[in-house]
């Protein structure tokens, strides 16, 4: 390729190309020798401003140790690597970026220089991250999702059982929802929903775990935590949830729920049989008057 037209490529490439010597990292290498005009445009710094640099200025807090880890050993071995790394900008926002770092040698064979292409991904990681939320949270609540909750419970019980730790559950369910939808329509509900799990995240734990199972329906999932503990913080949970303002529309209208609280016991041959205990208190809380907490049998 004619070298003008390789510039000229390189120069108006909207990947990052960055190219260093190849000083040992124990000598403060490898040391930037040329950075194209995209790399100035993405990271917010001049090619005057980090030539003679190492790529490792670019890290912070958040860039992972074991890729930084591999690109050297890659720098190390004169292999070439291609990785995906957060690297952090001149005003301190972070860009995912895919590199693909190759050595250059001269006529003898020795190597001289590494060239690294970068591509910012991201635009790519955001949607990722919201695609594996989807897949892990309600839309709604942003609690777990029935799926989501479940899976995480199976392994909480396993250890519950492997580790002799207790573990507890609450059920609940908002009182009377069904007049809240007819009265306030769906916009009303969902406002309640939304306005109910933040007042339960308000009073559980940072251990806890809170899931949406059912259209009005949620579950708590209580790590370490036996069944005397449970009930007060179920207590709580209702009172809580009593107090809370609760808008449907434009009304500001009262709320309450049920509760139904179980313990793991011997016996619980899985998580289901464990929830299926807390759903029955659950429903005794209901005929027995709503607004109420009640212990699985």
């Amino acid at each position: 390729m004619d070298s003008q037209l390789f510039q000229s490529l390189i120069l108006n490439t909207s990947d990052v190309v960055i190219m260093t010597d190849a000083t040992p990292y124990d000598a403060g290498g490898p040391r930037i020798v040329y950075v194209n005009p995209a790399f100035e445009r993405l990271m917010g710094y001049s090619a005057d401003e980090v030539l003679g640099k190492s790529p490792r200025f670019l890290n912070g807090p958040d860039t992972d140790r074991h890729t930084r880890q591999r690109i050297r050993r890659a720098l190390r071995d004169g292999k070439e690597i291609r990785t995906e790394i957060l690297k952090y900008c001149k005003d301190g926002q972070t860009r995912w970026l895919d590199i693909n770092i190759v050595p250059l040698r001269d006529a003898g064979g020795q190597i001289t220089h590494f060239a690294s292409i970068e591509r910012d991904l991201t635009r790519y990681k955001k949607i990722e991250r919201q695609l594996a939320n989807m897949a892990l949270f309600d839309s709604l609540t942003g609690t777990l999702n029935r799926q989501a909750f479940y899976q995480h419970a199976e392994k909480e019980f396993a250890r519950s059982k492997r580790y002799y730790r207790p573990l507890s559950v609450i059920m609940l369910d908002i009182d009377h929802f069904k007049r809240i939808n007819d009265q306030y329509g769906h916009h009303g509900g969902d406002q309640v929903l939304q306005i109910f799990a933040e007042a339960c995240q308000e009073v559980i734990r940072s251990t806890d775990v809170m899931g949406r199972v059912g259209g009005e329906e949620f579950a708590m999932l209580l790590p370490d935590t036996p069944m005397k503990s449970a009930f007060n913080l179920a207590e709580r949970l209702r009172a809580r949830i009593n107090k809370y303002p609760y808008l449907a529309g434009d009304m500001l209208i009262d709320v309450t729920a049920s509760l139904g609280v179980a313990e793991c016991q011997p016996d619980d041959a899985d998580f289901k049989a464990l929830l299926q205990r807390a759903d029955d208190a659950l429903y005794r809380a209901k005929h027995a008057g709503r607004n109420q907490v009640k212990i699985a049998a």
